[in-house]
């Protein structure tokens, strides 16, 4: 149902355009003011998932295959003006990142599996009575009703935008530019394909997933209970195992139906459409096929196949979230009570005042809530220190052995131009997070982040310059195994144990100096500021001007750094007078056990590896 580029006429893809925009208006703005906060996690995990399902292909009629699309549940959960946004967004990254479905034709493919989708099976859903009922078969069973006809209804729309494709564009001799099948054939072959294969899919996928939130998370599918601590991590749990699973999509063979290349086309009606030889990979996405380029084999392909679904639902939930805000909750404050003491900021008037500033505050307290945001960066920062002082196995390892480890293969990865070696690199380093107590879902969404941000460089060329694929493959693939093995070095290391083993490196001294004072003040300087900024926000009578909230925010962080600068100056001249030493010594390198070296020469063995694959053209 993914229709390619070029298979449909210019007017047709523009069309889909001026009907997608209004109504992605319309479900931005409904979504806005409907969607609650404690929904928008849901509705990032739940695009995601329409993602991950959309990737299980499954066998139909004629040796085709065909998938669910995940719509009917993902409306059911939060709507389907916001399920609408939520399979958008995943059409998006399978059309940039994997070429699945087209880019021109990407408005067609939103309206048929964004917008029709979502709204007739939730509808179907509502008319069973489903929606307000206390009886989760009942729900169930409504659930798998709606998704099934949702997906048969987007397929009869697609297959009749397929079919009237050759009475809108021909030539003189009556031979269509664009799909060349009419009405008559491809209406019967989109429909029954979903109908005995799709469709019961997507109904089986739906009924399952729905009873299993009943059965472990049931904040998340009721609208009055509030989603318990915990929940959103155990529904993330469960999900990794449904990535873990969709190479099964790789058993099912063939094409999906109405997807095929010109070469078959020719086949199949006796020419090549000439538009669509002309209009033939507009985009090179960097992942085609959702795997690497020139993968020859079942363990590559399997391997391929896992790594993009990785990055293709993370880069959905990210989107999803950042995008996508619930409605503000209604001010406690009454409009009385306000127009009598409208010189105090609204947040103080609250029953409740906030420890934070709320998202409808005046705007002129940024520079508040930036050094509470940085306060609470710094806890966070705090807290990973626990991990380095728990028991894992890379906690167990002698510091400099870990540096020498981690620096070869962080050498490695760099120097690396095997895509077999570099997703090696990046299931290590999972595997080295997980074995050392890391969090495994925080831990994910950090290295997905890093890959998400100084990716979108290297895929922006790799769909501009055609034959960079491979490139931009090993790229995003060296950008997710160098993070993920500079996280796990740094959140299994005592920040001290790291200074000490950088020391046995022989790094500068100065520049170790510096590091050891920004890690101690930056923390003091960041705490004091935002308390003193609080309180003094607290005892403020009225609004604070822009310039007054920049003017004392910066003189109180240059006062401090001062201070702390002038004490520390004391401190040392008074030590000095006493003939202390105060200056970083060079350690003496603690005593190496066996697994230590084996560490330190895993590392070089990585590095080796990257040099001898490069030497062979191991891609």
């Amino acid at each position: 149902m993914h229709i390619p580029d070029a298979y449909l006429s210019p007017i047709t893809e523009g069309t889909g355009y001026c009907v997608m925009v209004p109504l992605w208006a319309i479900a931005a703005r409904r979504t806005a003011k409907t969607l609650q906060t404690r929904m928008v996690p849901t509705l990032a995990v739940g695009s995601a998932f329409c993602f991950a399902i959309q990737m299980f292909n499954v066998p139909a009629a004629g040796g085709t295959t065909a998938h669910a699309l995940g719509a009917t549940l993902l409306a059911i959960l939060v709507g389907p003006w916001a399920a609408l946004i939520g399979v958008s967004l995943s059409l998006a990254v399978q059309a940039l990142l994997f070429g699945d479905g087209g880019v021109l034709s990407y408005g067609i493919n939103c309206f048929n599996m964004g917008f029709v989708a979502s709204f007739v099976g939730w509808s179907v859903y509502r008319l069973c009575g489903a929606e307000n009922s206390d009886s989760m078969p009942r729900r169930v069973i409504a659930a798998s009703a709606g998704a099934y006809v949702g997906t048969v209804a987007a397929s009869l729309s697609a297959g009749i935008l397929l079919g009237i494709q050759p009475m809108l564009a021909h030539d003189a001799a009556g031979h269509a530019l664009y799909f060349p099948l009419g009405l008559s054939l491809s209406v019967p072959g989109m429909v029954i394909s979903h109908l005995i294969a799709a469709g019961p899919a997507d109904a089986v996928v739906t009924a399952g997933a729905l009873a299993y939130l009943a059965r472990s998370v049931p904040e998340l599918i009721s609208r009055d209970v509030k989603p318990k601590l915990g929940s959103y991590a155990r529904l993330s749990r469960a999900f990794l195992w449904v990535i873990v699973v969709t190479p099964i999509g790789l058993i099912a063979a063939g094409d999906a139906w109405g997807e095929w290349d010109l070469d078959r086309l020719k086949r199949m009606v006796g020419y090549a459409p000439s538009g669509m030889a002309h209009a033939d990979h507009i985009v090179h996405p960097p992942l085609q096929d959702y795997g690497f380029s020139g993968a020859v084999g079942t363990p590559l392909l399997i391997a391929g196949y896992v790594i993009s679904a990785l990055i293709g639902c993370g880069l959905v939930a990210l989107v999803a979230r950042a995008l996508i805000r619930g409605a503000k909750p209604a001010s406690t404050v009454s409009p009385e009570r306000n127009a009598a003491q409208n010189h105090l900021p609204e947040w103080m008037l609250a029953d409740e005042p906030p420890m934070e500033p709320k998202d409808s505050q005046s705007s002129d307290f940024w520079i508040e809530k930036t050094l509470l945001k940085l306060r609470v960066s710094v806890e966070r920062t705090i807290a990973a220190e626990m991990i380095a002082h728990g028991e894992g196995v890379l906690q167990r390892i002698q510091p400099e052995a870990k540096a020498v480890g981690f620096l070869l293969a962080l050498i490695g990865v760099g120097v690396s131009q095997s895509t077999l070696l570099l997703g090696l690199f990046l299931t290590v380093a999972f595997v080295l997070a997980w074995r050392s107590g890391i969090p495994i879902e925080a831990f994910a969404l950090r290295v997905l982040g890093a890959v998400a941000f100084f990716g979108i460089p290297v895929l922006a060329s790799a769909l501009l310059m055609k034959g960079s694929s491979l490139a931009a493959d090993r790229t995003l693939l060296r950008l997710g195994a160098g993070t993920s093995l500079a996280i796990t070095w740094t959140l299994t290391t005592r920040w001290t144990e790291m200074i000490r083993a950088l020391q046995v490196l022989r790094v500068p001294g100065v520049v170790l100096s510096t590091a050891l004072l920004t890690y101690r003040y930056i923390f003091v300087l960041v705490e004091t500021a935002s308390e003193m900024v609080t309180a003094r926000a607290a005892r403020q009578v009225g609004n604070w001007s822009r310039s007054q909230a920049r003017g004392y925010a910066g003189s109180a962080s240059a006062i401090l750094f001062a201070k702390s600068m002038g004490l520390t100056e004391e401190i040392h001249q008074a030590m000095s007078a006493r003939g202390l030493d105060v200056g970083l010594r060079h350690p003496q390198r603690g005593a190496w056990r066996g697994k230590d070296y084996g560490f330190a020469f895993a590392g070089a063995g990585c590095l080796a590896a990257a040099i001898v694959s490069g030497a062979l053209h191991v891609v």
